[in-house]
């Protein structure tokens, strides 16, 4: 090997052994950074955690945990959530270890889905303009307004949704299923499917949806059409929820029934509502419509009730573990002394059912309608260190009775169910069944 054949080996060399080093110290600083981004991760994952954990052991309506070895509980996901990397894992099984206590108004939202709490009509700023309901196994119109891209586009009261967004309702259906949040039973499942089935219906202003569905002749069909902005206000009900839309319809019914329906117990419909009630103040039966209400705020659902009673009564007890307070309702001005009907269904929770449960308890309405889910606690709203959402029940609402309503719900008086059939021919079978019970009572007094 000549001189310069023996120079040129040594440069590769060297430079082979400076590109090693460099190699070498790359991949060092690249695991350092790894590990110092994972040590990061779980340090953010344990205070979350930590934070949860602190919050239910000072407030949380029940100490005893329902009787559960709740330590070993959280003990058991502590590694498991300290070692997730990704907010969906981290999130899903914070959800997962709550759900153990098989109670409502509990669990964990991370910080790019906080438009998921409560029911997708109450956010999302584009809409289809239809109503959904989960019957015996099928996704049913059951309301499509007018002006509306799901009216413009000939759907109607009683069609069959099969598939929407490439996502075939059983799909739907059955990823619900395998992931069921309490109180675990079958109206709660119900509403629950609902309302990811309307979720494919909301999103942003403009996105384009796709659905197959079966008409009143039971042909399929298949439409594509996009979103429309809405055109009500949003407003906010609490500082740490995402602001909500509201809507009500008010009118009156065969010249003496009053009827109102508003979908959230919210401040901003309150004065609207109350306007209504005084409005129907000599008319002689009035149905109060909470179908599909998804809950809202104390003083609304409290304000509204006072506009029933004549004297001050006992209406709602909510226990913590400071103790028990009662809740006294006190008369408004004029109250409203006619006869009062309340219509539910599975969709009415929370604050829908303190509110229907209360009145029945205290004799006060005629209950009509679907027996309800059951989420009738009240809850606290925890804002995270990553933006994310922790809500948690504090108190436990008991009826004037000393009923408990969480995981029973609230049983009407009258049982009516929603019936395709009537749908399809543009009648609303619950209002009807109201109706009918208030002719009754006219045939009954006038007898």
């Amino acid at each position: 090997m000549n001189l310069a054949n023996k120079n040129l080996k040594y440069r590769e060399m060297k430079t082979f052994k400076r590109w090693s080093k460099i190699n070498l110290m790359i991949v060092f600083l690249i695991t350092a950074n790894l590990r110092c981004m994972s040590q990061n991760q779980e340090d953010k994952n344990m205070k979350i955690f930590d934070i949860i954990l602190t919050t239910l052991d000072s407030d949380y309506f029940d100490p005893t945990y329902g009787g559960l070895n709740w330590k070993s509980i959280t003990d058991s996901f502590r590694p498991k959530i300290k070692s997730q990397r990704s907010s969906d894992t981290l999130y899903y099984l914070l959800d997962k270890m709550l759900f153990n206590l098989g109670v409502s108004h509990l669990g964990a939202l991370p910080p790019d889905k906080l438009n998921e709490i409560g029911d997708p009509q109450l956010t999302f700023d584009g809409a289809a303009g239809l109503d959904v309901m989960y019957l015996n196994g099928k996704a049913i119109i059951t309301k499509v307004f007018p002006n509306s891209p799901a009216y413009e586009m000939k759907l109607r009261p009683g069609y069959e949704i099969i598939d929407i967004n490439n996502k075939p309702i059983k799909e739907i259906a059955n990823k619900r299923n395998k992931f069921l949040i309490p109180p675990f039973n079958e109206r709660n499942t119900t509403m629950m499917i609902t309302s990811d089935i309307l979720k494919e219906f909301y999103g942003t202003p403009g996105k384009i949806i796709r659905m197959q569905y079966r008409d009143s002749e039971n042909r399929s069909k298949e439409i594509e059409f996009p979103l429309m902005k809405r055109e009500q206000n949003k407003a906010l009900i609490l500082n740490n929820l995402p602001m909500m839309y509201t809507t009500i319809d008010s009118r009156i019914i065969n010249n003496n029934i009053g009827y109102i329906h508003f979908d959230i117990f919210h401040p901003v419909l309150l004065d609207t509502i109350i306007k209504c009630i005084k409005e129907y103040h000599n008319l002689p039966y009035l149905i109060l419509d909470i179908r599909g209400n998804n809950g809202g705020e104390f003083f609304t659902r409290k304000t509204i009730a006072e506009q029933f009673v004549d004297k001050g009564k006992l209406f709602w007890k909510y226990k913590s573990r400071q103790g028990i307070e009662d809740v006294f309702l006190e008369p408004a001005d004029k109250s409203y002394t006619g006869k009062l009907i309340i219509l539910i269904d599975e969709r009415s929770c929370s604050s829908s059912e303190e509110f229907s449960g209360g009145m029945k308890a205290i004799g006060r309405a005629t209950i009509i309608g679907k027996q309800t889910a059951g989420k009738v606690l009240t809850m606290k709203v925890v804002t995270l260190p990553d933006g994310g959402l922790f809500f948690y029940p504090n108190t436990q609402t008991l009826t004037s009775k000393n009923e408990v309503l969480e995981g029973v719900g609230v049983v009407p008086d009258i049982i009516a169910n929603l019936k395709i059939e009537d749908l399809l021919a543009g009648r609303d079978s619950q209002l009807e069944a109201a109706i009918n019970y208030i002719t009754g009572l006219k045939e009954t007094k006038n007898e």
